[in-house]
C-alpha cells in the first residue's frame, strides 16, 4: 500500500464559518483512506488548531492514526496540564530551529518545520496576512500537496 504519509495544518486563530468542521473531517478522512496518511502534526495556537485536534479525536475512534503536537517552546499550560495533553496527543515535539531564532519568529519557524516534514497541508486561510497566510506562501514553494478548505474564489 506504500509508505505512510504525514499531514500538517495551517489556519487562522479565529474561525467564524460554521461548516469548517465537516469539511475538515471529510478531507482528513480522504487522506487517511486514499492517501495512506497515518500521522498528523498540529500546532496549539487558535481556533483552527483546536478544531483540527477535535476532528482528529473523532477519527481516531475509527482509524489507526497518530497525532503529534509540534511546539516552538514549552509553555506553562503544557507543563501544568501534561495529562490532558497526553490524552489528546501521541507525543509533543519541539520544532527543530536554530537556537538564536528570535521569539517573534518561533511560531512561524515551527510552521515551516511542519511543512518541511509533511506530505500534505490542510489549510483554512481566507486573508492574505498573518502567520497562517505566511505559512501557506511558504508551503507553495516547497514539496507539499496543499488542500484548502476555502475555495479559491472566496479568497480573492
Amino acid at each position: 500500500m506504500g509508505e505512510n504519509k504525514r499531514c500538517c495544518f495551517a489556519g487562522h486563530s479565529k474561525i467564524y464559518e460554521t461548516n469548517v468542521s465537516e469539511l475538515l473531517y471529510r478531507q482528513i478522512e480522504f487522506l487517511i483512506c486514499e492517501k495512506n496518511v497515518t500521522e498528523f502534526w498540529l500546532g496549539n495556537y487558535g481556533d483552527f488548531d483546536r478544531l483540527c485536534i477535535s476532528v482528529l479525536s473523532q477519527l481516531r475512534k475509527f482509524y489507526k492514526i497518530k497525532c503529534f503536537l509540534i511546539i516552538p517552546y514549552l509553555t506553562k499550560d503544557i507543563i501544568e496540564n501534561k495529562n490532558a495533553y497526553a490524552k489528546k496527543y501521541d507525543g509533543i515535539y519541539m520544532a527543530d530551529m536554530p537556537p538564536n531564532t528570535p521569539p517573534r519568529l518561533k511560531i512561524l519557524k515551527t510552521n515551516h518545520y511542519m511543512v518541511d516534514n509533511s506530505d500534505y497541508l490542510i489549510c483554512f486561510i481566507n486573508t492574505p496576512w498573518g502567520g497562517a497566510a505566511k505559512t501557506l506562501e511558504y508551503a507553495k514553494n516547497h514539496n507539499i500537496d496543499i488542500i484548502s478548505l476555502i475555495p479559491q474564489e472566496s479568497r480573492d
